[in-house]
């Protein structure tokens, strides 16, 4: 069966459209860019499916207000594709039918988080044995888990700079627990910049809009060109960017206090080479 003319059948023997299989695989193509986002910062397949849930849930409400369509568990259960205890469990969570705030999710927290967790409220010292049947870095886990070995949960905070091992001593790394607003504030203004672009990029592909959203590619370059397109980019960029700017602040200006200025406007542009 070709790919082209074919609908996807599933072990279930059920069949997608073929706007719905390649929405799959494009989201699916995107997502190898999170996912590591995600394992560099110790978040795992457990912890990112139980957040989602939340936010299927959400727009799975949404859509039924947009089509007007009477919310019940059922509707949002096959919107979203969770099971109705799900759905039930957020009704009661946070009011029939209300939208989830997402920021305030109690989110699961993984084996490794809860060692380092329990470490600390213990009051344990930085610097502890890794074996032993007290005080040991060996006990915290086993309180936590049985399935998982200590060791891996070692390596595991080792690689995400938590912990340091010497002379089989297990050291707590005091300064990863210390907030870096500069490092908060850059994965804000990321994400926002990336929830905008996708906004703009799906509003176009299902005709609610007509965004500016495109990009320019080229390959067989050579380093040398590269640079100096990274460079001319730049330039541009630096260009356009003062020019909206000054007449952003003049239309905010001019905005001011007026009763339809509800609108926000955001403009972002990128560039990547391998």
């Amino acid at each position: 069966m070709s790919k082209e003319t074919s609908t996807l059948v599933n072990s279930e023997d059920t069949m997608l459209s073929h706007d719905t299989e390649t929405t799959l695989e494009h989201v699916v193509s995107i997502m190898p860019q999170l996912i590591h986002w995600l394992i560099k910062s110790g978040i795992g397949y457990s912890e990112f499916t139980t957040a989602l849930k939340a936010l299927f849930y959400n727009e799975a409400i949404k859509e039924l207000d947009k089509i007007q369509q009477k919310k019940t568990d059922s509707a949002i259960s096959l919107l979203s594709g969770l099971n109705r205890r799900d759905v039930r469990a957020f009704c009661q969570s946070y009011g029939e039918y209300a939208l989830v705030d997402q920021f305030n999710l109690q989110l699961p927290i993984s084996v490794p988080a809860r060692v380092v967790g329990l470490w600390v409220s213990q009051k344990l010292p930085e610097r502890i044995p890794f074996q032993g049947n007290e005080n040991s870095f060996e006990s915290l886990v086993r309180q936590i888990s049985s399935e998982k070995h200590p060791k891996s949960i070692l390596l595991e905070l080792k690689r995400l700079g938590i912990v340091l091992e010497e002379n089989d001593e297990v050291i707590l790394q005091n300064s990863s627990f210390t907030p870096d607003p500069q490092m908060d504030e850059s994965k804000q203004l990321f994400s926002q910049n990336i929830s905008d672009h996708l906004a703009a990029g799906i509003s176009n592909l299902t005709r609610q809009s007509n965004f500016l959203e495109q990009a320019i590619f080229a390959d067989e370059l050579s380093q040398e060109s590269v640079e100096k397109l990274n460079q001319l980019s730049a330039d541009l960029w630096n260009l356009m960017s003062k020019a909206v700017i000054s007449a952003a602040i003049d239309y905010c200006k001019n905005d001011e206090n007026s009763a339809d200025a509800t609108k926000r406007f955001r403009l972002g542009v990128y560039q990547y080479d391998e």
